[in-house]
């Protein structure tokens, strides 16, 4: 018997749509009440476009936030927040034509705070600069038999974690008093912790027996530009 528990990219895009609906919606309801009040928001919550395409190496689930510290300043400064998580499993080799009983497991978490200040500001819009520090973690488990027989299951267990620094230019448009779009590029500087482990294990007969495994890690330090480091899509209130 065949079992299948996928995550799959049609079900990720509808969760991503619905989210989406959700927030336009909402915007849309309130933005007659904004348009009379004075009151300058000051939080700001939204998703970034890239995650939901997946156009960038962080999880697809996330949230952006921003609190803005001085609402009456000709120049406004905020504070950052973004916090994401995703995973999903497949237990199925109908994909896997050399691979008999394919378990593939994946969860991913990250966390970044920083500060923005404006730097230029215009009718609808600004120019702003900040900086992020942000925590990643992902976890792979993969359990598949096929390659070197049938009694040898190979469990692979890959963890990475890494701390990244980004110096943030961005570009902000309103719409409304309720609604903006962010664009961001950035300079990163990643430290990367790579570890990966390999059994091969024997099943056959009831006791299970390592026959070989291999790991690895590998430590990296990387800094680079990144032309669409955001593309936020907000809810000021």
């Amino acid at each position: 018997m065949k079992y299948v528990i996928v995550s799959s990219e049609l079900s990720k895009n509808v969760i991503r749509a619905f989210f989406l609906i959700i927030l336009i919606l909402y915007s849309i309801q309130q933005q007659s009440y904004a348009q009379v009040s004075d009151r300058i928001p000051r939080w700001e919550i939204g998703l970034d476009a890239l995650s939901l395409i997946d156009k960038n190496d962080l999880p697809a689930y996330s949230l952006f936030g921003r609190f803005m510290l001085n609402p009456q300043a000709p120049k406004k400064t905020s504070l950052r927040l973004r916090l994401g998580a995703e995973g999903y499993a497949y237990l199925d080799s109908a994909f896997n034509e050399d691979k008999v009983g394919l378990d593939y497991r994946v969860n991913s978490f990250f966390v970044s705070a920083g500060i923005q200040r404006e730097l230029l500001i215009f009718d609808k819009s600004s120019v702003y600069f900040g900086a992020d520090l942000g925590y990643l973690r992902k976890v792979n488990l993969k359990d598949y038999t096929g390659d070197f027989g049938w009694n040898v299951v190979v469990h692979d267990y890959y963890r990475e974690t890494n701390l990244r620094f980004a110096g943030i230019l961005g570009y902000t448009h309103q719409l409304g008093n309720n609604f903006a779009i962010s664009v961001e590029s950035s300079l990163q500087t990643i430290y990367s912790h790579q570890k990966q482990d390999t059994d091969y294990v024997s099943t056959f007969n009831e006791d299970n027996i390592i026959i070989s495994y291999e790991n690895s890690t590998v430590k990296s330090l990387q800094s680079g530009i990144t032309p669409f480091y955001q593309v936020l899509f907000c809810y000021r209130f």
